[in-house]
């Protein structure tokens, strides 16, 4: 007996509720398969930011991130911190020029912080704090941005949330692993 005289077989007529378990297969199939492209949107950023042409030209991930009073962590730089090296248009003809043009003029000469879609953003119930994190390196919980040149952002249709937001998962275990609190109201509002 062949694959298909088995398949044939379960679809014959007078046994109706066998198409309706094929039905009730493929259409579980198509959801678990189909959901996650429906459910998110991809965005773009107001302007293509590429992380890796910076790290290649050694700005450091602390130039732009720790701004705050003492070289805090300040999260998404403000355009004052853009406009130290970028005060004035190009003029250039490539699409990263065009960008850093668009940034300068729209931004900067406005003093208008940009409006960036934040990847790894968390939930509003979440609470999260980067100063007891500062002491791991960045990459272990976000992605290695000195190898990002232009992210999608990708955004939960129904929660409006990132879809690169961390997973109660990883922190769990990564405050196991370094005897942290795991007390619900310690990451949690």
């Amino acid at each position: 007996m062949r694959l298909t005289d088995g398949l044939m077989g379960l679809l014959m007529p007078g046994r109706p509720w066998r198409w309706v378990l094929a039905g009730l297969v493929a259409g579980l199939a198509a959801g678990w398969l189909g959901w996650p492209r429906l459910a998110g949107v991809t965005v773009t950023q107001p302007i293509r930011f590429s992380h890796s042409a910076h790290a290649r030209q050694n700005v450091a991930c602390a130039s732009c991130h720790f701004t705050g009073p003492g070289k805090t962590f300040s999260g998404l730089p403000s355009i004052a911190v853009c406009s130290g090296c970028h005060p004035e248009p190009t003029g250039g003809r490539s699409e990263d020029e065009k960008e850093i043009d668009k940034l300068v003029t729209g931004y900067v000469k406005k003093g208008r912080d940009v409006p960036w879609l934040v990847l790894a953003g968390q939930p509003d119930h979440v609470l999260f704090v980067h100063g007891p994190h500062l002491r791991h390196e960045c990459s272990r919980c976000h992605p290695d941005m000195s190898r990002e040149d232009y992210p999608a952002f990708r955004r939960n249709r129904i929660s409006g949330q990132s879809g690169s937001a961390m997973s109660m998962r990883s922190c769990r275990s990564c405050h196991a692993a370094e005897n942290a609190s795991q007390d619900c109201v310690s990451c949690h509002r």
